[in-house]
């Protein structure tokens, strides 16, 4: 679906109160983490945590806190020439209080939406378009009595949560936190996660960071403590503890033998096909030797727009001057196994915007035939 959009707005965890005019063209979704006094037109309504609301264009808005709560909710709105047929497609319910089973997939949605708003990579618009009918449409499945009840023991929600969890694996997760998302005690939430998925929350957590942690430690010669932190772990002791548990190795140990390897870019699947990271990466193009340097030429409109260089600039300079000075020998040993002919995937660095500021990137390399070809996406942490 491709969408234009005349006016987007995203707010996380606001706190004050909002006057939402009957002359706003918008749609707005709000979603409430603490108990509010609505007024929709003429109606008022007293909203719970976890309940949502939708409003429709030039429908008068007003967002009080109730009580001794504070007010505390999060909302985005949207206007453009695709809106009124997002929102059809939603089957959703507009200006009235609705609360749905579950509300965690918000915070991950909103999330997303923020950062394709923040980077406003290729084909934007219609990633966004996505993102709103999936949170409009998961709202209003939610909201809906029969499908609640036919929900089988919370599978549904389950594949939600975890894919929350796998997403956002660098975040202090909890299983008591787990279980209120679910509504579940402690106890229940774990022996229904263990029977869905074959493996216990704990596990499936230090699994995916212990899995990322890999990727980060075979792509660069970060620091094993930033690794630590970057995934999420409580401190490097407990992160070299459960690493060795699970890799049969010191994580310092696992970095050494993959950069002495040929080869040496750890994935658990190898995927390196020209089509898988074509379809992943937001910018590619050819890498081409010219006088001993790389230069990286091909879809460069798009990474003139991320570093705000001129497109000409881009590709007359070595690709080495755009990287961060701290991250100048990460992008040479990549360079180097790009002479060596092996492929590189996902290898974390930063790059020099023209405003001064640094852009945290994955780049990946793919030896195809005779040509190199190169892949540039937003990094998924920003940290190392």
């Amino acid at each position: 679906m491709k969408s234009k959009f005349k006016k987007i707005n995203i707010r996380l965890n606001h706190s004050s109160p909002e006057l939402f005019s009957g002359n706003d063209p918008c749609f707005t979704f709000l979603v409430f983490h603490n108990p509010a006094s609505v007024e929709v037109n003429d109606s008022f309504f007293d909203a719970t945590a976890s309940s949502v609301l939708i409003r429709k264009p030039e429908v008068s808005l007003n967002v009080n806190s109730s009580g001794n709560y504070a007010l505390s909710y999060s909302y985005l709105s949207f206007s453009g020439q695709d809106a009124v047929k997002i929102f059809s497609l939603s089957n959703a319910e507009a200006n009235i209080l609705l609360k749905p089973l579950q509300v965690h997939f918000t915070d991950s949605i909103f999330t997303k939406i923020e950062t394709e708003l923040s980077h406003k990579g290729v084909n934007w618009e219609s990633v966004v378009s996505a993102y709103i009918l999936e949170l409009l449409s998961k709202t209003y499945r939610l909201s809906n009595h029969d499908f609640v009840e036919t929900l089988p023991d919370h599978a549904q929600n389950l594949r939600d949560l975890r894919s929350e969890i796998h997403e956002n694996y660098f975040k202090p997760w909890k299983i008591d936190e787990m279980a209120e998302k679910m509504n579940l005690s402690t106890s229940r939430f774990a022996s229904l996660y263990k029977s869905t998925f074959k493996i216990s929350p704990t596990e499936d957590l230090i699994q995916t960071r212990i899995d990322q942690a890999k990727k980060m430690l075979s792509s660069s010669k970060v620091s094993v403590k930033k690794v630590s932190e970057a995934c999420g772990f409580e401190s490097v002791h407990y992160f070299h503890r459960a690493f060795k548990k699970r890799a049969n190795s010191t994580p310092k140990h696992f970095q050494n033998r993959q950069f002495a390897q040929e080869g040496s870019v750890y994935t658990p699947e190898r995927h390196f096909s020209l089509d898988r990271l074509t379809q992943l990466a937001e910018y590619s193009g050819i890498i081409e030797m010219i006088n001993g340097e790389l230069k990286f030429h091909g879809n460069t409109e798009h990474v003139s727009e991320l570093l705000g260089y001129d497109q000409a600039y881009l590709r007359d300079r070595p690709f080495m001057d755009f990287v961060a000075p701290e991250d100048v020998h990460l992008a040479q040993d990549g360079a180097k196994n790009i002479l060596k002919n092996k492929n590189i995937l996902d290898l974390n660095i930063r790059l020099l915007a023209k405003s001064g500021d640094k852009v945290s990137v994955q780049f990946s390399a793919l030896l195809k035939g005779k040509n190199w070809y190169w892949f540039i996406k937003h990094a998924a942490v920003a940290a190392i």
